[in-house]
């Protein structure tokens, strides 16, 4: 108990000190626990399609209809937000004058946003020519064995994804490979029994406290205010997502604004924009 109780105390200290930080990590407790009450069907009728608040025209996605009258949707569009940020991560990294380049963060987050992308893309194929299963933003008839195989490349994402955050926030050793371990673990067990349904909101409710906390107690200048303040922005996002789908979120434009968000703090937390020479320009 004395572990967990100064644990707390020194969340709080830091949490005073980084107050954005403080908020998204509350939030992000607030995201978890909304998660857990849509995971038990607690929280019903939320609207979602494979745990997103998809947006469509002409017609908008549902369950029965999927997004095959929607050819612009919530997921093509976020595919093309992404690519765009994608682009901005490498056009950040050719005009960055630092004198030593942190080239791998550079990959690293590129690789997150487009990976996120390539995602979205793949949940709207309405067909495809790679033997793919067709999604179309709802697909209930994956079949137990592409649900099995996309558990494995989850958990495998899940784990490359907690590394990468740990290890910018702090430095590369065994103990983060060791915790990221762990963290797809978590993921994966929190997720099993969702039916696939939830899947992805069960990776975003985990990697949000993963980063608030990274973001407290890291000194890491990747981890500062500006990134601390999108990430409070991005968390309302999620918590809409979950629980005002219907009401308010899909009205907008949907997921979309989680991407928007999200990865514009990841290409806050870059070097070009906090690196020693970054203010120079």
């Amino acid at each position: 108990m004395s572990f967990v109780s100064d644990l707390i105390t020194k969340t709080v200290e830091e949490a005073k000190a980084k107050p954005a930080w403080g908020i998204a990590l509350l939030l992000s407790i607030i995201y978890f626990f909304i998660f857990f009450l849509v995971s038990n069907n607690i929280i019903k009728e939320t609207g979602l399609l494979f745990g997103f608040c998809v947006w469509g025209s002409p017609d908008m996605p549902s369950k029965s209809e999927r997004c095959t009258n929607s050819p612009v949707n919530s997921h093509i569009l976020a595919f093309g937000i992404d690519l765009f940020m994608t682009a901005l991560a490498a056009l950040f990294w050719v005009k960055d004058k630092n004198p030593k380049k942190s080239t791998i963060i550079y990959i690293a987050s590129g690789f997150i946003i487009l990976a996120h992308g390539l995602l979205h893309w793949f949940l709207q194929q309405k067909e495809n020519s790679l033997g793919l299963p067709i999604v179309d933003c709802y697909n209930s008839d994956l079949g137990e064995s592409v649900e099995e195989f996309g558990y494995i490349v989850f958990g495998a994402f899940s784990f490359f994804l907690s590394l990468i955050i740990l290890s910018i926030g702090f430095e590369f050793k065994w103990t983060t490979v060791g915790g990221s371990a762990a963290f797809a673990a978590v993921v994966v067990a929190l997720t099993k029994n969702t039916g696939g349904d939830l899947v992805l909101p069960g990776l975003f409710v985990i990697v949000h406290p993963l980063s608030c906390f990274t973001g407290l107690f890291s000194e890491s200048p990747s981890f500062n205010t500006n990134v601390g303040r999108l990430f409070v922005v991005c968390t309302a996002v999620g918590i809409s997502e979950l629980s005002a789908c219907t009401s308010f979120l899909r009205g907008i434009g949907g997921h979309l604004w989680y991407d928007v968000t999200l990865h514009a703090a990841v290409l806050a937390s870059l070097p070009y924009f906090v690196g020693p020479k970054a203010k120079t320009d």
